[in-house]
């Protein structure tokens, strides 16, 4: 079988992973290409109806959106050791997500990408279905149950009634 010279579409030149080239991107706007040219992969695999290159594609999407919410977050620690003082420190945060092409919502949602440990989001890349972005960020999120007003009442009754020593 014939290779083209380049190498193959998912992986770049021989010898190029693409894990390790998102591993290797230092700026945001470096792993957001790495994204979009994912999502183009993606898109042409899923109509071309090659399921495997497809799901490789979509997870290196996904990899690349966690390493992107990483630099996002860290972009908030570069500007200095005041937390008090956030105007200009924001500013400084969204014009480099603005540059990049970047909404706030999304850098958002791949912050919460990126705060998935590490064991979580590796089982659900390697699950039986493709995954998502947003099935990532849910799973991370407690399943609790919420609690019902009325017995949050009686707790905060008996509360007062403890308090005053009835």
């Amino acid at each position: 079988a014939g290779s083209r010279p380049g190498g193959d579409p998912l992986t770049g030149p021989p010898g190029l992973s693409p894990t390790g080239s998102i591993d290797a991107a230092y700026e945001v706007d470096e792993v957001k290409d790495l994204r979009n040219k994912a999502v183009a992969l993606e898109a042409y695999f899923r109509v071309a109806k090659n399921r495997q290159p497809e799901r490789l594609a979509c997870e290196i999407r996904i990899r690349a959106e966690r390493k992107a919410g990483r630099l996002s977050k860290q972009l908030e620690k570069r500007q200095g050791s005041r937390t008090d003082r956030t105007s200009s420190h924001r500013g400084t945060k969204s014009k480099a997500l603005k540059a990049a092409g970047i909404s706030r919502q999304q850098a958002q949602r791949w912050e919460q990408l990126a705060a998935v440990p590490d064991e979580q989001f590796e089982a659900a890349l390697a699950g039986p279905d493709k995954p998502t972005t947003t099935g990532i960020i849910k799973e991370r999120k407690p399943k609790g149950k919420r609690m019902n007003p009325k017995a949050l009442w009686l707790w905060g009754t008996l509360r007062d009634f403890e308090r005053e020593d009835i």
